[in-house]
């Protein structure tokens, strides 16, 4: 499917009914979710056939997204109740069959199942800190590569902490007015679509979040 028509698609993706503040939620663009998972596809095949995790999924798009792909399965994972009443919705729109776990990251000890590929829109850790990190080291134990986004102003971070880590775009990602405190209509955040494998057991990586 080509890029312009998944976006079309993607665009029927029903938003947060009530977003949090606290969990930054914003639901990934349809512009962006769709040049994301098409590069996944065609550019390293890590979706057809593939097992797909999708932390912090919201209300699903990066899951419906992979769907149009032909995995093998997805699992999609969010803590937040309200996110996942309107995936739901959602699932039966697309009638993708993805499967849906109420959990935090946290609290995902008890997945014995290895996955394939890891899709993440974390926290940007602008009120968690390192929110994003700890999804991505989640993500690292379940899957063999994760693809995330990250706020470019912590790029360094992340090649440092993940050394098998690649870069593949930097995406203005538009975030829009949905809280009362926010003072302009929309405001640009410059992200990087990153690519990360999982870490060998003689990579010398820190495991610490400073």
């Amino acid at each position: 499917m080509k890029v312009k028509k998944l976006k079309m698609e993607l665009s029927k993706v029903e938003d947060f009914s009530k977003m949090s503040v606290g969990l930054e939620q914003y639901m990934t663009p349809p512009d962006i979710a769709a040049s994301m998972i098409s590069i996944i596809h065609s550019t390293y095949d890590d979706i057809e056939g593939k097992s797909i995790l999708d932390l912090c999924c919201g209300t699903g798009m990066l899951s419906f997204a992979c769907s149009y792909f032909s995995p093998s399965y997805i699992l999609g994972v969010d803590l937040c109740p309200l996110a996942l009443s309107v995936f739901k919705q959602n699932n039966l729109k697309f009638k993708a069959n993805v499967d849906l776990l109420r959990c935090s990251i946290d609290d995902l000890t008890f997945i014995n199942e290895k996955f394939d590929t890891a899709v993440i829109n974390p926290p940007f850790g602008t009120k968690i800190k390192h929110a994003d990190i700890k999804a991505v080291d989640k993500a690292l134990e379940l899957c063999d590569v994760v693809y995330s986004l990250h706020k470019t102003s912590t790029r360094e971070y992340i090649v440092a902490r993940y050394p098998s880590a690649e870069v593949l775009a930097k995406i203005k990602y538009e975030l829009p007015r949905r809280h009362d405190f926010h003072k302009k209509d929309k405001k640009i955040v410059e992200v990087d679509f990153v690519r990360i494998l999982k870490r060998k057991e003689t990579d010398s990586a820190s495991s610490v979040i400073y």
